[in-house]
């Protein structure tokens, strides 16, 4: 495993004791390490916490390495998995993929599982993105497509999370979260 990655896992392992159990995850890779989710839960009124345990430029096989440290020691109601964009030259990567959430299945049998496709518009990314589908149930494993187009990284981002935050939630919004929501 690169210095780099397990230097910024060993950052966010050492902060797990001082976090929620039963919370939210989102364990991604660069694009999820970048995305503002602090600045954006910060706004709205969640029922959880959010912890962002993305890292820049993590592979596919480091994630599986790093799951337990990242994911599974925080025992999370909801996961969010962001990965595969530094895979494009990995003919193993989507096996690498769905060893990762057999092993959160089998981990963490009540948690909720999102897989959010890859944001690029490829041939790899199409590919993959239509694996990873296929790995949902539609129950307790679900596919998030994140909107493609916005006039700004800023609103891209802002859209992007409004997408989220729906599935973050517990219970139905209320009016007040609604607009505090769409106030984004």
């Amino acid at each position: 495993m690169r210095e780099t990655v397990r230097n910024q896992a060993n950052a966010m392992k050492e902060i797990n004791d001082i976090a929620m159990k039963g919370e939210i995850v989102v364990f991604g890779s660069t694009y999820m390490s970048r995305f503002p989710l602090y600045e954006l839960t910060n706004k709205c009124m969640l029922e959880n916490a959010v912890y962002n345990r993305s890292i820049n430029g993590l592979t596919l096989k480091e994630a599986t390495a790093l799951l337990k440290d990242c994911v599974i020691d925080l025992a999370p109601s909801k996961i969010f998995l962001s990965l595969g964009e530094e895979d494009e030259n990995d003919p193993t990567a989507i096996d690498s993929y769905s060893q990762i959430v057999s092993a959160l299945r089998t981990n963490l049998p009540e948690s909720n599982i999102y897989l959010i496709g890859l944001t690029e518009t490829s041939a790899y990314a199409e590919s993959f993105n239509k694996k990873i589908a296929e790995l949902c149930d539609n129950k307790k494993i679900k596919y998030i497509k994140f909107v493609s187009k916005q006039a700004s990284d800023t609103t891209l981002y802002k859209a992007r999370f409004k997408q989220l935050s729906s599935f973050f939630r517990n219970n139905p919004i209320t009016m007040p979260e609604a607009f505090s929501i769409t106030s984004l």
